[in-house]
């Protein structure tokens, strides 16, 4: 789709609904009458202002029309208000809108005000006082059209608005919920007792995981990536790359004085015949027999705002050759 210059001098508020916002609508995903619907000129009732009195007022009830009440698949709702190119868009024009917006029958996301020349952007619960989140200038709307996609198509607006399901159980910390998602974060070992310098440094990514309350106690899950297809493999084989960690806590501390303690502790056996990495020289090696790794991870650490963060501790026995390894570093995850 592309639009066409346009002669404001000779265009009014119809020409503008007609030629500007409901092709602009059609385009992003609009349809009367579909899942993503549009409803036009809305009579809304606006309540009386009593000012302490009790006796019914009998003045007449104040009325307002939205001109286009856009509604995402029955649940999310924007309003756009139309007006003439011969006007100026002022605050009273924006504040309109908001009213419509902001209506007990509407509650918007979104209002916008067109007079074709310009179309304005407003988050509603930012109120009408603020900047536009998005201006877009009629002779550069057909370069824009992906930014006003990108905040009103039907799909951006559940994306940027999902349904918010109500969580009562306690809370995992201070303004969490009572399971967080963990959506990134890193391990960067700092020591080792093999003394292996390529050890030092090593960042170990935390691609995603969860931490949630079992029975009065928090339980942590995480997948790892290493830098390296070889560590990978190796961790993968000890059952490193995703593993759960647990705490006494019930609720992850806010202090370093006090740090909330994750630890697990897991045996696997690796096979006679099995190919890994010795992380002492970095080389492959066949096991000429079955090793019993035993591997005991722990993190110890705080949380500020939405990071969890501290020290992070493993420790691997390899039971029938006697070698201990112990790798010591620092962690931080990303909670939601």
């Amino acid at each position: 789709m592309e639009f066409e210059p346009l002669n404001f001098d000779q265009l009014n508020e119809t020409d503008i609904r007609e030629e500007v916002i409901a092709p602009l609508l059609k385009y992003i995903g609009y349809r009367s009458g579909s899942s993503n619907n549009i409803i036009r000129e809305q009579s809304l009732k606006y309540p009386k202002i009593s000012l302490g009195r009790k006796k019914p007022q009998k003045d007449p009830e104040v009325r307002g029309i939205a001109d286009y009440i856009c509604e995402v698949d029955n649940k999310v709702r924007w309003v756009i208000e139309a007006k003439s190119p011969s006007v100026t868009i002022t605050t009273d024009d924006i504040g309109q809108s908001f009213s419509y917006a902001n209506h007990a029958e509407v509650r918007a996301v979104y209002f916008c005000v067109c007079n074709g020349k310009q179309l304005h952007v407003f988050q509603t619960n930012r109120g009408p006082n603020v900047d536009p989140i998005l201006s877009v200038l009629y002779e550069n709307i057909n370069e824009s059209l992906y930014q006003i996609e990108s905040i009103l198509s039907p799909s951006s607006i559940l994306r940027d608005c999902p349904d918010i399901e109500i969580d009562v159980g306690k809370p995992i910390g201070p303004g969490l919920r009572s399971v967080v998602r963990v959506t990134g974060g890193q391990i960067t070992f700092t020591e080792n007792s093999l003394c292996v310098t390529a050890l030092k440094g090593l960042t170990i990514s935390i691609t995603e995981g969860a931490i949630e309350r079992k029975n009065g106690t928090l339980v942590a899950f995480l997948k790892t990536l290493s830098p390296f297809t070889q560590l990978q493999a190796l961790n993968e084989k000890l059952g490193l790359a995703s593993f759960e960690v647990a705490s006494s806590d019930e609720s992850i501390s806010t202090t370093s004085e006090h740090p909330t303690i994750f630890k697990n502790t897991q045996s696997v056996i690796l096979p006679a015949g099995e190919s890994l990495t010795d992380l002492a020289t970095w080389q492959q090696v066949v096991l000429p027999i079955n090793i019993t790794s035993q591997t005991t991870t722990m993190a110890k650490g705080h949380l500020e705002g939405r990071d969890f963060f501290g020290i992070f501790h493993s420790k691997f026995i390899y039971v029938e050759t006697k070698l201990n390894v112990e790798m010591t570093g620092n962690f931080n995850i990303h909670l939601a």
